[in-house]
């Protein structure tokens, strides 16, 4: 079996600040997927509107704000599918924080969305707060994750 796919839980009578750092991390992860999950609700509202906007201009034989709105729509849920699968990887990461389970794709989705929100931050061109604070929130995560106990090896013991 590769190492990434190890995954290791501490015991249940472990430390118990540990257990609540765990928590802790848990819930700054679900705080994270529940802001991306929020964002990518009002991107797909968004693009439905849009599109009802675009639709109603092909009814009316303007091409130009037809194709505008059609382009502004399509890229609204885009983005949304992007926020939601997101939304989805830190909810998934966060259970496995809640359970103290020490596995890769805590740090993997972490580093994920730090890079989705800089991405994007950079692609809107504003940084701003909900940004910082969903960022923030992977990096205690990571922390949590970098906190947990490690599997001893079978050439460490």
């Amino acid at each position: 079996m590769a190492r990434c796919f190890v995954n290791t839980r501490t015991e249940d009578n472990a430390d118990p600040m540990l257990k609540v750092l765990a928590w802790l991390g848990h819930a700054a992860l679900g705080l994270s997927a529940v802001l991306n999950a929020v964002i990518a609700g009002t991107l797909l509202i968004g693009g439905q509107l849009i599109g009802a906007v675009g639709e109603a201009s092909e009814k009316l034989h303007d091409a130009d704000l037809a194709n505008s709105a059609n382009h502004a729509a399509l890229i609204a849920k885009i983005v949304a599918v992007a926020f939601g699968v997101l939304a989805a990887t830190e909810y998934g990461a966060a259970i496995f924080l809640k359970k103290r389970i020490r596995t890769v794709f805590i740090p993997i989705t972490c580093g994920l969305t730090v890079a989705a929100e800089v991405g994007f931050s950079i692609w809107s061109k504003r940084f701003n707060a909900l940004d910082a604070v969903i960022i923030a929130c992977c990096m205690f995560a990571a922390y949590v994750w970098w906190k947990l106990p490690r599997r001893a090896t079978a050439a460490a013991v």
